[in-house]
């Protein structure tokens, strides 16, 4: 990849959503968020496995847990504190510029998690931080954006 197809992360931007239709970014986002896939590979060994070696199968599928940092406001904290009351996940969208001269739309990263709000006791260059602790759930979803 060129230096000039690179995705500058500053230019994503991250949304959620309690329905999935009505999308609002999240305010003072500071991070690009999105989970790893971590499929579970199985073992299927038996004592009739060609050339007496492991054999193995997909098995379940875990997305990691990730934290976006955000700058401390009180909107975003009581946003936040309300999702995590709710005990329902949340919907979020991470949408990322079209690289230059592929595409004219960029690609979407789409997936649901609950959310676990704090405020860290160290702060970042003097600036208080409210991080989204991100516990995701199902598949995470990608849509390739349109090519020029």
């Amino acid at each position: 990849m060129t230096a000039e197809n690179v995705v500058p992360g500053d230019l994503c931007t991250v949304h959620w959503s309690e329905d999935g239709v009505v999308w609002e970014e999240i305010p003072k986002c500071k991070t690009v968020g999105v989970p790893e896939e971590n499929p579970e590979y199985r073992d299927r060994t038996s004592l009739s496995s060609p050339g007496r070696s492991r054999e193995w199968g997909v098995g379940l599928t875990d997305t990691s847990e990730l934290t976006l940092n955000c700058f401390y406001s009180t909107a975003l904290i009581k946003k936040a504190r309300q999702y995590k009351a709710a005990r329902k996940a949340v919907f979020f969208k991470v949408e990322l510029p079209p690289e230059e001269g592929v595409q004219s739309t960029g690609d979407v990263f789409d997936y649901k998690a609950f959310v676990n709000p704090s405020t860290p006791n160290v702060d970042h260059e003097g600036d208080l931080m409210t991080d989204l602790k991100l516990r995701p759930t199902g598949i995470v979803g990608w849509t390739e954006g349109a090519a020029l």
